[in-house]
């Protein structure tokens, strides 16, 4: 099976967002959220209406805060990564066999095998398919047809 695509900048920021939802991420902020809780039912007077409003104010901004400002530095460095990278702008070619996935557009053009390949995801757009526990490539969806969806899902179940 051979797949030809193009990945833009957005294709490719929401591609890292669906590495970072099922990551370690959503149990930070439960963590966080739970020591918050923690923190306010310990440190707060419950008599002084005042200082409970402010401490839950307090807890919800913080929490937002730092929700916002993963999401914003997660967008950054997956542009400024896409941006400098020579080869996620252009096309690629994949021919993705029993053996392996090979890419077409490198000089040596080697296959590389299924054991490399540690874990695959994905979801209505885009197959991840992982090298390392953070170091992905990216399938979107939308350039196969639903019998090469079918048969790179077969591969993966088989090989992962």
């Amino acid at each position: 099976m051979t797949i030809s695509y193009t990945l833009t900048l957005n294709e490719y920021q929401e591609a890292v967002n669906l590495h970072y939802k099922s990551g370690k991420r959503p149990l930070f902020i439960a963590v966080f959220l739970g020591f918050a809780t923690f923190m306010l039912l310990v440190g707060t007077d419950f008599s002084n209406t005042r200082e409970v409003i402010n401490n839950i104010l307090m807890t919800f901004f913080s929490l937002a805060f730092y929700i916002l400002f993963t999401r914003m530095i997660t967008a950054y460095q997956a542009k400024r990564f896409y941006l400098k990278s020579p080869t996620l702008s252009h096309e690629e070619t994949l021919r993705i066999s029993g053996k392996g996935i090979r890419h077409e557009q490198k000089a040596e053009g080697k296959t590389i095998s299924w054991d490399y390949f540690s874990k695959w995801k994905s979801n209505d757009k885009y197959y991840l398919i992982y090298t390392k526990p953070h170091q992905f490539n990216v399938i979107p969806k939308r350039v196969m047809n639903d019998t090469q969806r079918k048969e790179l899902e077969d591969y993966l179940e088989k090989y992962l």
